[in-house]
């Protein structure tokens, strides 16, 4: 999907970043700097599951359900089918399909979004199966860029957050803590920080960080680029909670 946003100068992105319950989606997080895009929006949606099945549960020898999905109701599977065959799927609607083109093979079940569950309620056994119920997903909104962006121009600090890449170039000890005592000079706040392996070689980190924009933003990042990392803006943005 970033591929197909990177190549279409005129289109928009949307893929999930973190899960209020799994945390960071790893896959994506990656692909974000390997493709020449940038962060326009972030929008926090709801999350919540429902059962389809088509016999007792105990007697269910498949379930169909996408990977993020699965670990997201956990606490279902582990309690009503702990035995029991996952076979993946690429999306939750695809588990819905799956299960409803094969259920004449045997006993099935299903992990789909609530909205299919009520269109075939005649299979339908539970809703809200995820194992929370403040349970929320954070997509971003990106769009191609040309060039990534590697300084603070172009950026409207204005908007809610700010999100950044830090590659050290080497490490060392107190490094951590040079950069947390830049952000907290001008009292920017870290809503994530998290590090990722490099995969240039092991045991080499980058650091992700989200910050909440304030007035003085664009003088932290100055403070932040010099010889010894640098930084990538990756996306200024604001967040659009679901109604």
């Amino acid at each position: 999907m970033l591929s197909r946003t990177e190549e279409d100068q005129e289109a928009l992105g949307i893929f999930p970043i973190e899960n209020s319950d799994t945390g960071t989606v790893v896959f994506a997080q990656d692909r974000l700097v390997q493709h020449k895009v940038v962060i326009e929006l972030e929008i926090n949606v709801r999350v919540s599951f429902s059962l389809l099945a088509n016999a007792p549960l105990e007697q269910v020898k498949t379930v169909y359900a996408q990977p993020v999905a699965c670990d997201q109701c956990s606490i279902l599977m582990e309690s009503r089918f702990p035995d029991v065959k996952v076979a993946l799927t690429p999306s939750n609607i695809e588990s819905g399909r799956k299960f409803l083109a094969t259920r004449s093979r045997g006993p099935r079940a299903a992990i789909v979004p609530p909205e299919y569950g009520e269109a075939h309620k005649e299979f339908l056994v539970d809703t809200e199966v995820q194992n929370y119920m403040t349970h929320f997903t954070r997509f971003l909104v990106v769009r191609a860029t040309g060039k990534k962006p590697l300084t603070n121009i172009g950026h409207d600090f204005s908007r809610g957050k700010t999100s950044l890449l830090i590659e050290p170039r080497e490490d060392y000890p107190g490094l951590l803590y040079e950069l947390l005592r830049i952000f907290n000079k001008h009292r920017l706040n870290l809503c994530r920080l998290e590090s990722r392996p490099t995969k240039e070689g092991p045991w080499t980190y980058v650091f992700f960080l989200d910050v909440t924009n304030n007035e003085h933003t664009a003088a932290c990042l100055e403070d932040l680029e010099d010889d010894e990392r640098k930084v990538t803006v990756l996306g200024s943005f604001d967040t659009l909670e679901e109604a």
